[in-house]
């Protein structure tokens, strides 16, 4: 994804299958991102990362804008400055996302449509950084599963470019973790 820019909305219109609400699964991915940063902070900051061109550094500023730039859209509110630099300001940020959640309207789809693509944000940046620091917990099966359900609302006919990798072919056998690093231009490194 592009530093700086916020995860894009669904289109309007767009429906998403029953079972998982996205808020919910935001609230699970801010969860991830949060476990992730405890180690981030332990870690050089010029660290290389799954996203090519980003150092850890970068990558978890990237995460602290997206978060800010998500709660900004869930409750209309105008933008403010982005955060600064660090751990410390990215685990601000989602813990006032996370604390927005609750008050919103279940039954909006426009806050669905900002809710989902966000929760895929915060998901693979969280395994980004997982695996940056060594960290091999896997992320939550639940929530694994629900965006991959999900995962055509987010991805079918969207013009990747800036947003996420060219998907690749999952390994065989794939867990479903697999899976959705796969469609996402990821691919989880063999553990030593």
């Amino acid at each position: 994804m592009n530093p700086g820019r916020p995860p894009r909305p669904l289109e309007h219109g767009a429906q998403q299958p029953p079972g998982a609400d996205p808020l919910d699964l935001l609230a699970q991915a801010t969860g991830a991102a949060l476990d992730s940063l405890r180690r981030a902070a332990l870690t050089d900051p010029g660290a290389p990362t799954p996203c090519t061109r980003w150092n850890l550094a970068t990558l978890v500023r990237h995460l602290a804008d997206s978060t800010a730039a998500t709660r900004e859209l869930l409750t209309g509110l105008p933008p403010g400055p982005p955060p600064p630099p660090g751990c410390t300001p990215a685990r601000h940020e989602l813990h006032r996302l996370r604390a927005t959640l609750p008050d919103l309207p279940r039954d909006a789809a426009r806050l669905h449509a900002i809710a989902l693509p966000a929760s895929y944000e915060l998901t693979l940046h969280a395994w980004d950084i997982n695996r940056t620091t060594g960290c091999r917990t896997p992320l939550p099966p639940t929530l694994v599963e629900a965006l991959l359900a999900l995962a055509p609302l987010v991805i079918d006919g969207v013009d990747r470019t800036d947003l996420f990798a060219a998907p690749l072919p999952p390994p065989h056998p794939a867990d479903p973790t697999d899976r959705l690093l796969a469609l996402f231009g990821r691919r989880a490194a063999p553990d030593a």
